[in-house]
């Protein structure tokens, strides 16, 4: 009888999981009801945390500056394979349709990285982007522990929509029509 139960336990456990999407090394908190992996700091209901990023382009930008907008902070480094795909997508029209939207903003931080850096590095790629840049790892930290590429979506409300780290192409579309719901 022992087996029987044991054996049914895993058929149903097996049933439930298996219409889910794997996602990698992602795990669920309970507690706020979030998917995000084990590294992230903040998570979808959380209120984004309060900064300043100086810009590659001389501006500094802060969180109370965005307040109103749907925001997408990407966290990512120069020397990060996967960062270097995501932002050759975005830099070949990934976010395109939401870079026009007014009520939409991008901001990539790099991590660990300096002006001379990330601008040298925007050069070699020929990409014509701006970017904060996370020096200290002070901002990064307020995020996650590790990983990268990571995208956080918040809301105009200041509220964590979407955290995820990693870069896969089909979850990168699901993410962007995600945003172009929320603006529309």
């Amino acid at each position: 009888m022992k087996r029987i139960t044991t054996l049914l336990a895993l058929l149903c456990a097996t049933l439930t999981l298996w219409g889910q999407e794997p996602v990698g090394a992602v795990g669920v908190d309970v507690k706020r009801g979030v998917v995000a992996d084990e590294y992230a700091l903040v998570g979808v209901g959380d209120k984004v945390p309060s900064f300043e990023v100086p810009m590659t382009d001389g501006m500094t930008i802060s969180t109370a500056d965005l307040r109103g907008k749907v925001v997408l902070i990407t966290l990512w480094a120069s020397w990060c394979p996967s960062c270097r795909k995501e932002f050759s997508a975005i830099d070949k029209g990934a976010l395109s349709g939401l870079l026009s939207e007014e009520g939409f903003v991008w901001l990539p931080i790099a991590r660990e990285e300096n002006l001379a850096t990330v601008r040298g590095w925007f050069a070699k790629k020929g990409y014509d982007m701006v970017s904060g840049y996370d020096t200290d790892r002070a901002i990064y930290g307020l995020f996650a522990t590790q990983e990268i590429p990571r995208n956080i979506v918040v809301n105009a409300e200041g509220t964590i929509t979407h955290h995820e780290s990693g870069y896969n192409r089909r979850a990168f579309v699901r993410l962007v029509a995600e945003i172009e719901q929320m603006l529309h």
